[in-house]
């Protein structure tokens, strides 16, 4: 018993690639004068228009957010407690930093920041 082989011949077709470079001008070349020129033009009417917008209501964001923050705020029931801790650190920190000759008054200005936290939170909270 033979076994015959059939030769099997592969074929490799290569495609040329030197249309491409033609193609993707082409391509850029409509998309750049059609969607550019279109963008160009509604540009200024919305961006005059959003920014009216955000001017109007810039203060009333600001107010809202720190309403908000406030009452998230006085809801937790340990933030008093963390923040007047985090006064009392930063107090103890800035006496270092002055035993040193820094300048504490950052660090100061931190520890006050947190206890006006504290004392805002505990009056919104006594107001609910």
């Amino acid at each position: 018993m033979e076994i015959e082989s059939k030769g099997l011949e592969i074929v490799y077709r290569t495609h040329s690639i030197r249309p491409l470079p033609i193609l993707l001008v082409i391509a850029f070349s409509i998309f750049w004068t059609t969607v550019v020129p279109a963008q160009t033009l509604t540009q200024p009417i919305f961006g005059k228009a959003s920014e009216a917008a955000r001017q109007d209501d810039g203060g009333s964001e600001k107010k809202i957010r720190k309403i908000t923050d406030l009452t998230l705020k006085a809801r937790e029931a340990s933030f008093r407690q963390q923040a007047r801790s985090l006064a009392r650190g930063y107090r103890e920190t800035a006496e270092m930093v002055a035993s040193q000759g820094g300048d504490p008054k950052p660090i100061l200005d931190a520890a006050a920041y947190f206890e006006r936290q504290a004392e805002v939170t505990s009056r919104v909270s006594m107001g609910n």
